[in-house]
Formats: structure tokens, sequence, C-alpha cells
């Protein structure tokens, strides 16, 4: 896995410190992370550490620096082939939430701090898809300010690494650097100087004067440097110059903080200074810009906790309460308070802020985006596993995997089943895949199916996206036929044609090839197939008729419907949907689904009712009308049901494909005449009946090895009746024949995706 770090600047400061430290500890992992920045001090021990860095101006907001850094973020991102963008402050990401908006990478951030949420501040911050909050009350910020889900945050910490800060560091260097009195006691503030974190340095200072009263071998030491550093420097001068002595040092920006808070003897400061000084047995008195904590011990736990050790809420950091506290830790007397305070400190950095755990709760976060899951589902033992299954077309530049053109969005129930059933096995052999699909109800489709879509009309939008796709994906379903229309068939090979000329790759997907009526037709379905990469068919008779036009099938293969792979739903929400149909708990009942047809006897109604009034009277079977596509089907749909006489069921504006499924695998039989209440049947192991319309309806019987069929241009009742009779009379049989069959069809249907990542790899 790649990961690209982005913030603003790595000069001195606890956040740049998080960034450090998860860094190396991702790369410890295996991880392979890169970081872009403005440079500053840790660039040179992030690449110590393996860790390449790239120099980009974060840190301005001018529109001319903005472009640039967006250009550069650009640019590491493709050719670094990242995996995830992982920003750290304001600037990085609303430049790389706007590159994600475009180029579809996985993009997650840390929020640190809070920022300022007015007009126009507000527009220039993006959180990402997913979230690291460095504390609860950061945490609710992002919830309360943002919007952001509680789903896709976790509350992280600011993980310190023990081995380098530690009380046996060696820190004789700094002593001798900085002129440290032999034999002293000192106190160590470490923070950025800026005006929005010094506060405490100011009130420290301040204190000087009362502290040397009572301790007479009292030094101070200021580390850090910004933009209020000078007005820290002249007031400690002014101290020492009023006490005659150097009480006060002030040692500007420094990387070598491990050893500076190895030095003390007490720590005064916030967040994750405090944490590294906390970590070398430093008793800590937590205080700062956002309030005061005071001593930390077991008491003040909690409230340290949530709030990061930044002090959020907690009163106002005085000189009165510095002063106060301090005293209470220093000289010779409290020496063995000071020392129970450094080791409770360690023990609370090694339980609650390891460098290993905060690296864990990075790697949740990126298992999280990368699969699409909540990111506190993550397991807390997860590591980065089979990821790279995950990543295999998250490295390309092309960032559209898989374009699906097909009936789509018509609220076709066989269609739409179809759709989900590719979908579903495309996500289970590549789960974080990426897919669009061309729909008449985009918007509808895209929620129903978790993937973008495009209105399949705009062929403007089709032609640029294609561009960018790897793989056109045409079916399933009876696309190549011109019974429908030759326009439908213009249609789907025009959208074949544009995906070649755009550098994709095709596959007809579980196709069903014709009926194809029309001569003129052939000759542009022969030019067009030729050039698909790969074939494969749902059955026998779309693999003939494709051979009459293509005598070269080498790229075909017979295998399933898609729908074989589908899911049904179950349990008491199908009894609860049969009840609201009208059909009692306990009653049997069979599915009755037709559609209109040009050619269909004009007394198909009556004589579907007349078989239902039979079926009801003869053997208690109550007739269940059901449309499959609402908007064509209601209409006979609901003729049939004023025919009949007899107690029956009825939907009048159909089901989901999960649902008719499960209504059906209930049912004694089906009388279909849509293919795919047929295939739902034969899917689910339920005896069928066949009104043939179309040639695909008899190609699907004789697949599923069934003789019992009628040609919609005359119903015959009698023929019908007894088809039931004998189902009835043979129907444990049946089920167990077809319910075998169905496993076999599942397993065929499965090749149509092992094909199509073939073809993606």
């Amino acid at each position: 896995m790649r990961v690209l770090m982005a913030t603003m600047q790595l000069d001195i400061g606890g956040a740049e410190t998080h960034i450090v430290e998860l860094s190396k500890a991702l790369a410890r992992r295996g991880i392979e992370v890169y970081a872009a920045s403005n440079g500053g001090a840790y660039v040179k021990e992030l690449e110590d550490a393996g860790i390449r860095h790239f120099k980009v101006a974060l840190n301005r907001k001018t529109p001319a620096s903005l472009l640039g850094a967006y250009k550069e973020l650009k640019k590491i991102i493709v050719e670094k082939k990242i995996d995830v963008v992982h920003a750290h402050a304001r600037i990085p990401g609303f430049l790389c939430g706007l590159l994600h908006k475009r180029y579809k990478f996985r993009f997650v951030t840390t929020a640190h701090w809070v920022f300022n949420t007015r007009f126009p501040f507000n527009l220039l911050t993006d959180w990402g898809s997913r979230s690291l909050a460095v504390s609860d009350d950061i945490k609710q910020y992002l919830i309360d300010n943002y919007g952001c889900l509680d789903e896709n945050i976790r509350v992280t910490i600011n993980g310190v690494d023990t081995d380098k800060f530690s009380d046996s560091i060696d820190y004789s260097d700094v002593a001798e650097e900085f002129g440290f009195g032999k034999d002293m006691t000192r106190i160590v503030y470490v923070s950025r100087m800026d005006t929005d974190r010094s506060l405490a340095a100011h009130k420290l200072i301040e204190a000087v004067p009362a502290l040397c009263k009572e301790i007479d071998n009292l030094e101070t030491v200021i580390v850090g440097g910004g933009n209020d550093f000078e007005k820290i420097k002249a007031e400690a001068e002014a101290v020492n110059a009023a006490l005659g002595r150097r009480a006060v040092i002030t040692t500007g920006g420094r990387t070598d903080i491990n050893k500076f808070a190895a030095s003390g003897d007490v720590f005064v400061g916030v967040s994750r200074a405090a944490l590294e000084a906390m970590a070398c047995k430093k008793p800590a008195i937590i205080a700062g810009n956002e309030g005061y904590i005071g001593i930390f011990d077991e008491n003040k736990l909690d409230v340290a906790i949530d709030t990061n050790f930044c002090c959020r809420g907690c009163g106002d950091t005085t000189t009165e309460k510095l002063t106060a506290d301090l005293l209470q830790l220093l000289g010779e007397d409290k020496a063995e308070k000071r020392k129970a305070l450094g080791e409770y400190s360690l023990k609370t950095v090694k339980k609650y802020y390891s460098v290993d755990t905060m690296a864990s709760d990075a790697i949740k976060m990126y298992i999280s985006v990368v699969k699409d899951s909540a990111i506190n589902e993550v397991d807390d033992n997860a590591e980065l596993g089979d990821i790279e299954k995950y990543l295999i077309h998250g490295n390309s530049t092309r960032n559209i995997d898989v374009m699906i053109s097909g009936y789509y969005g018509f609220h076709n129930s066989g269609d739409d089943s179809i759709l989900g059933a590719i979908v579903k096995d495309l996500r289970e052999n590549c789960p974080n895949i990426n897919i669009i699909v061309m729909s008449k109800s985009p918007r509808e489709t895209a929620q129903l199916y978790n993937v973008s879509a495009v209105d399949r009309f705009d062929f403007v939008a089709i032609w640029k996206l294609l561009k960018n796709t790897k793989l056109l994906i045409s079916g399933g379903g009876s696309l190549v036929q011109d019974v429908t229309s030759s326009m439908s068939l213009y249609y789907y090979l025009s959208v074949i044609a544009m995906a070649k000329l755009r550098g994709a790759k095709v596959m007809l997907y579980a196709n069903g090839i014709g009926p194809l009526t029309k001569r003129y037709n052939l000759g542009f379905v022969k030019s067009t197939l030729k050039r698909v990469d790969y074939i494969t068919l749902r059955d026998k008779a779309s693999y003939n008729a494709l051979k009459c036009i293509l005598p070269d099938m080498s790229l075909a293969k017979i295998t399933a419907d898609p729908v074989f792979t589908a899911e049904s739903e179950s349990g008491e929400t199908i009894d609860e949907i049969i009840k609201r149909a009208g059909i009692d708990e306990g009653k049997k009942f069979f599915v009755i689904t037709v559609r209109d047809w040009d050619t269909m006897d004009e007394d198909a109604d009556q004589k579907l009712a007349q078989f239902g009034d039979y079926m009801y009277q003869t053997h208690g079977i109550m007739p269940y009308v059901i449309p499959m596509q609402k908007n064509i089907d209601k209409g006979i749909s609901e003729d049939v049901e004023v025919f009949l006489t007899v107690p029956h069921g009825v939907c009048r504006n159909g089901y989901s494909p999960e649902v008719m499924m499960g209504v059906i695998e209930r049912a004694e039989f089906v009388v279909g005449m849509r293919l795919h209440t047929l295939i739902y049947a034969a899917k689910m192991g339920v005896p069928l009946i066949a009104l043939d319309y179309d040639p695909k309806v008899a190609a699907v019987m004789e697949t599923v090895g069934l003789k019992y069929s009628m040609k919609v241009e005359k119903v015959d009742v009698d023929k019908l009746c007894a088809f039931a009779d004998d189902i009835i009379k043979n129907r444990e049989a049946l089920c167990n024949d077809l319910a075998q069959k169905s496993e076999r069809f599942k397993e065929l249907a499965k090749e149509n995706t092992e094909a199509a990542i073939q073809l993606l790899k």
C-alpha cells in the first residue's frame, strides 16, 4: 500500500511530530509512505527513515500558490500511484478534496485541532471519506460543524515513541550548548511559539520571579520557535535582568525535543509535547491556550484523555495557578512525589499513547476506506492482510474499472436483477472496483447499487468517461437483437464501438443473441462484435446464433445468466409481503406473470383467469398475479385479476428482484412469460410453465430441461391444467432436479465474472 501524508509544513509542533512518528511507524509495518509539505526541520528525520519528501507549497493561501500546489499534488498522486492520500491540515485537506472529486482516489484526514468555521473559512475545509480525530471533543466538533458521520470518524492518539522519549536519553550536548547549570532544579516548557499557542509560556515567565524566591536553584527552559518567539525572548531577558541571573533560557525551534524533555525535573505544556515529557518519566503540569488542567495524576486522567491533553474547556491558564502547582512539585523535599508522578506518567503513555496504537488506528482507517466499511467496524487486530485484493484496480490513472451498458433504470425486474448480480459478483472478486452504469434513471441506479451512474443517452458524457474506462461490459440480457427495434440494436452496438475507439476493452457478459430478423443489420453486428475482446453467452441457442454471424468463436463461451448468482430475500419479510398480497398464512399459491405482446392470444387474460380458477377449485392453490415491469405489465396483470372468480393474491407495482425470488421460492410453481420470471423459478428450484413469446423463452426451457411450454399466440387452458396437474404429481422430483441444475448454473455464471476480471488484469 502507498500512502501520501500531506501537511502544511514540517517545522516544530505537536501535529508535525505526530505525522513524523506516524509515518515512521507505518513504514515499519511495510507501508510505502510519502510526504508532501512546504518543508521544515523534520524533513531530514523522515528522509533518514527512508520516507521520500516532496516540497510542495501547502502553507500558503494565495490563488497562485494553491494552483501550483494542486498541480504538484496531482503529479505525485498519479506518478507514484498513491492508494490513500492522508491530509493533516486545512489547506492540504482543501486541495486534496478538490483532487479527490475529480480523480476519485481514496482520501482521508486527521483532525489535530479545531478551525474557524465562519464563512468563507468553512469552504476551505474538507475532511475526506474517513477521519481520525485526536480527541473525543474534536470528533464531536467534526460532527457538529461539518456534518461528518460518526461511523466515519475514529478517535486516535498522539502516539509517542518510548524508545526515543526516555529518561535514559543523553542530553549532555544540549546542556553544554545552552549552558545548563549544574545541580539545578529545571522546568522545561515546549510549544510552538505562535500567538495561538504560547499563552502558557508567557504565564510561566511571569511566575519565575515568585518561584525563584522559594527555589534558589531554579532554571526554566522554554523550547520552540514561531511568530511570538521574539516577544517571549524579550520577556525572558527582562526577568533575567531583574533577577540578576539567567533564570529563563529560550532555545528557539528545535528537533531534538527528547533531549530537552529528559533534562527537566518538571514539564509544563500541552498535547503531544506533554506526552513526550511524560514518556521521559517527568511530572507534568498541563497548561495551554485552551485551558488549564494542572498537575497530571490519576484524578486528571479522564479529562486529559477527553481533551487530548489540550485542556479545552478546563478554565484559564493563569500565573497564579502555575505558581501554586509548581511549588507543589519543586524542591528537594518533593523528590519522591515527582518520582511517583513520573512513573505514573510513563505508565499512562505506554497504556494509552503507544506509537504502535497510533499506527494501528491509521491502518484501520486505511482498511476502512479501501474496503468501504465503517471505520470503527474494522477489527482491533486488523492488519493489511488481503488488502492487495482491494487495491488491484486502485493504482491506475484510468480511474473507471468497469462501465456497464444494458437495459437499466427502466424498473424491469429481470434486468435489475442482472445488474445487481453483475455488481455483486465483481465486488466479491475485487471489492473496491470502481463501477459506472449507464441508466435511464441514473440517480436511482446509483443509490440502489452503490455505483456511479450516467444517463444512458448522454453520449457526450459517456464519450468522455470511456476515455478513462478499462472495461465496458455489455449485458447481460438480450441486447443483440432487433425484434424490439433496430434502434435498440444500434444503441448497444454504438456504445461498444465508442468504447473500442476510446481504447477500452469490451466484453459481452452472459448475453442472449437474437433474433436478428433484418439482413441489413447483420453487417453492423458482425463488424462490431468481431472487435469485442471476450463473449460469454447464457445458452446454447445464443451460441449457435452468434456462430452464424462470427464463424471464429474462439473468444466465446457458454456460461449462464448472472441471476443464478443473485441473492433472494427470505424469512419474515417474505411472510409479511405474501400476507399483504392477500394470501393467508399456510395457503398454497402459484405465481402468474405476464406482459402485453402484439401476437398474444386476444383472450389470454380470460384464459389465464380460468386456469387460476381451476387451480383453486381443484387443488386449493391460489393464483398470485405479479407484474415484472410495472409500467408495462400492470395493465394486462390487472385484466387477469379482474377475470379471476376465486380468492387470489395480487401485487400491483411489482417487487424488487430479491423479493420476487423470495416469493417465488414459496410458490408451488410459476406461470411466466418474461424470461427472468422463469430464470427466478429455475434458480429457486421451483417448477415453471412458460408462455413462449420469444426464442429466448424456448431456450431457457431447453436449458432447464422442462417441457411445460406453449406459444402465446394460442393459450390453451386445458393444456395449462394438464401441465399443472403433472407438476403437482411430480413436484418433489422436479424441484430436486431444478435445485441441482441451479447449482451448476451458478458455477457457470461465476465464469462470467472470472472472464471480466482477467480482462481487467
